[in-house]
């Protein structure tokens, strides 16, 4: 097996660029320039990279879609304000910063953006309303939307169980695809953290099925569950989404879950990944995926080398399902339970062949089951799409 490549050969800006019809969409993985800084010289480090890789695509701000920072430690300073001066952007950013330390040694912070620009236009509105950070372009004639860093209302906090603040957070999400003509059974992706989610994960369970059933979602979407703690919020839970309007164009479908069983048959309301197909590409969403066999139980116990390749088999067979390969990836985001397990998951990425030039986050967080020592979610696109995949 390859040894894979070593911390210092990863490029502190990896960028895929994707060419559609009428549009280019570029995903970014940034790194600051060095670090040997603090954690807010790494800061500014970070967006001065950002930004000038976005000029170097013909972007700027304003065409982000989506973005997550993933802080060592929740930052002293106002991370919005200090983008916003950085970057000369108004309004929302739909960015949202995430309590989850980068694996590699020395890190503080890191950022992942997805960006789009059309032919004609940015391609992006972000609307009127600070909460949600909103984003939202057109497509073949189909809305596609982000919601970004939502949480349950405030007057909850202290007075409301989990179960209810989870709940509650899901209804916000609703009422605000209901005010951009959507709702959540548009919903395609979801990426929720949760403190402390080794207890807490049941609570967000018994939220999100009852909250499911209530509203009749019969195409659960895709999802990835993880420890982590929105930067700025006193809430136990928060969550990101995606969704699109379907049309006659523009399909999405839950793809079958391969060797790993469906996740709803032990409780947890996700489907193992969500395909939009549309004209000119199809692109798969895969939800958070670990050493898991079909009967739901985890693989590999206390061995990191074998989940490794167990996660990665799984992945591979939903992609396969697709008519994807690992080639077809264009972003990442790997969690760790233990930082020591870093360069033992660069050596299997890279003997699985995921270049070190993908855009792809690694974090340490908690999984969903103390027995997991790591977890994958992928994102990958073909420009032009085979068969829709049943």
């Amino acid at each position: 097996m390859s040894s894979g490549p070593s911390v210092d050969a990863i490029p502190t800006v990896r960028a895929r660029r994707l060419l559609g019809t009428g549009s280019v969409e570029v995903v970014f993985q940034i790194s600051p320039g060095s670090t040997r800084e603090d954690d807010r010289g790494q800061f500014t480090s970070l967006a001065e990279q950002a930004l000038a890789a976005l000029l170097a695509h013909g972007l700027g701000p304003s065409n982000i879609v989506c973005g997550w920072i993933h802080f060592a430690k929740a930052p002293g300073w106002d991370w919005r304000e200090a983008l916003a001066i950085a970057w000369e952007a108004s309004g929302p950013l739909p960015i949202s910063a995430i309590v989850q330390p980068p694996a590699a040694p020395f890190c503080h912070c890191t950022l992942q953006l997805h960006t789009v620009r059309s032919a004609r236009q940015s391609g992006v509105w972000y609307g009127s309303s600070e909460k949600p950070a909103a984003a939202t372009i057109l497509r073949a004639g189909a809305r596609h939307v982000r919601l970004m860093s939502i949480t349950p209302r405030p007057d909850l906090r202290g007075s409301a169980d989990l179960v209810d603040m989870t709940y509650d957070m899901l209804a916000q999400a609703g009422h605000a695809l209901t005010d951009r003509g959507l709702g959540f059974k548009d919903v395609v992706r979801t990426w929720i953290h949760v403190r402390d989610i080794e207890h807490n994960y049941g609570f967000v369970n018994q939220a999100r099925n009852r909250y499911f059933e209530e509203q009749k979602i019969v195409r659960l979407p895709a999802s990835t569950c993880v420890e982590g703690t929105l930067c700025g919020a006193a809430s136990q839970v928060a969550m990101d989404l995606y969704a699109v309007a379907a049309n006659a164009e523009v399909g999405v479908e839950a793809i079958a879950p391969g060797p790993m069983g469906e996740a709803s048959a032990y409780g947890s309301a996700f489907a193992r990944g969500s395909l939009i197909v549309e004209p000119g590409r199809k692109t798969l969403y895969v939800s958070g995926t670990a050493s898991v066999d079909v009967q739901g139980a985890v693989v590999a116990l206390g061995d990191i080398r074998g989940q490794l390749d167990c996660m990665f088999d799984n992945v591979r067979a939903l992609l396969v399902r697709a008519g994807m390969d690992l080639d077809d990836v264009v972003g990442a985001t790997a969690y760790l339970k233990r930082a020591d397990d870093y360069r033992d998951f660069l050596t299997v990425a890279a003997a699985r062949g995921l270049s070190a030039e993908l855009p792809m986050a690694v974090v340490v967080a908690h999984i969903c089951r103390p027995e997991w020592l790591c977890e994958i979610e992928v994102c990958a696109m073909q420009a032009k799409p085979a068969q829709s995949a049943g």
